[in-house]
């Protein structure tokens, strides 16, 4: 063997012996006084946000070694560029956290510009799921379902790729509602004050739009909520129906196909390359951190919600969305469109 080949076998060995040795590092002598990051993919402010920043404020106490845990921010193309980031060039070693969007949905729905495997991520939990629902202004004579299916009116939304015009146009294709749905507003803010103005009769609205957002609205019955679009009702709605409930059997797997991919859009996730022991410790971390008294009780402060699904959990619903098939996701595409 000649010298060449015999230097490049030994600096071959010596870096796979490296990571190996760095793979084997304990887990608490790897995030001791380390600072990881929680990535979220939309800008500061509003709920996303802070569930990202209260997330950050009590996880750190749990993961062994307690790093020190900050947030960042990488908007775009509705959490798809940061869901990218973490599959790909991200640091595969339990650094950087995802705060994660709807991924398994969009990978199926919306694949333009995809370059992650939501199958191949480690995901750690859900905190919470997306809880939508068709919230209507009280000035506007729709009441119940009755009403939704007579009456011609306007209902908003963000882009034809958004939770907000999907369950909008689901809602019409299964239980046959006369509205109409414009595009073009750019955030929740927005909708709520062309609803206020009587621009839009209403819109399929996240519950923390109003928890958080709107709380006085609640308060003085501003809103009424006619669908929620949700696996389960929420707590605070137990009266109103989910679309799952309302659908005819044959139509009843499209909503819940949807909401499946719902507690995605409140969970966190760690890249494919992560060690195992991390990522173990990275979901212990979160289940801890799900029955932190004192997380629970900021959570509350801040009018957050906090229903939690271990990785388990999780992880079943996920085989719901990636293992539908081509035909069905096809026919989904069809009635949100």
């Amino acid at each position: 063997m000649s010298r060449a080949v015999l230097s490049l076998v030994i600096v071959g060995g010596i870096a796979t012996l490296s990571n190996a040795v760095a793979t084997a590092q304990p887990v608490a002598d790897f995030y001791k006084g380390k600072t990881i990051s929680i990535l979220m993919g939309t800008g500061p402010g509003a709920s996303y946000d802070l569930y990202g920043r209260t997330i950050a404020e009590h996880l750190g106490k749990h993961i062994p070694g307690q790093p020190n845990i900050v947030v960042e921010h990488m908007p775009g193309a509705g959490g798809v560029v940061a869901g990218n980031h973490i599959f790909g060039p991200a640091p595969q070693d339990g650094s950087k956290l995802l705060l994660a969007h709807a991924l398994p949905l969009i990978e199926r729905m919306s694949p333009t510009g995809v370059r992650y495997e939501s199958r191949k991520l480690h995901w750690l939990g859900s905190y919470d799921a997306i809880a939508q629902m068709m919230a209507i202004w009280h000035e506007v004579p729709v009441a119940n379902l009755d009403d939704l299916k007579s009456n011609d009116f306007v209902v908003g939304s963000f882009n034809r790729t958004h939770f907000s015009y999907q369950w909008a146009m689901l809602t019409k294709h299964i239980l046959g509602a006369k509205y109409r749905v414009t595009t073009g507003y750019p955030s929740g803010n927005h909708l709520n004050l062309a609803m206020e103005r009587g621009e839009i009769a209403g819109w399929t609205a996240s519950w923390e739009s109003f928890a958080v957002g709107r709380p006085d609205w609640l308060r003085d019955k501003k809103v009424r909520f006619l669908v929620q679009y949700t696996l389960e009702r929420v707590r605070e709605l137990p009266d109103i129906p989910t679309l799952t409930e309302l659908s005819p059997p044959d139509q009843r797997a499209m909503p819940e196909f949807i909401a499946s991919g719902t507690p995605f859009a409140r969970s966190l996730a760690v890249g494919p390359g992560v060690p195992a022991d991390r990522v173990a410790a990275l979901r212990k971390a979160f289940d801890d951190l799900m029955l932190d008294r004192d997380f629970l009780a900021l959570a509350a402060k801040r009018k957050l919600d906090i229903h939690p699904r271990n990785a388990a959990a999780i992880n079943a619903l996920l085989e719901k969305v990636v293992r539908a098939s081509p035909e069905f996701v096809a026919r989904v595409m069809k009635a949100v469109d």
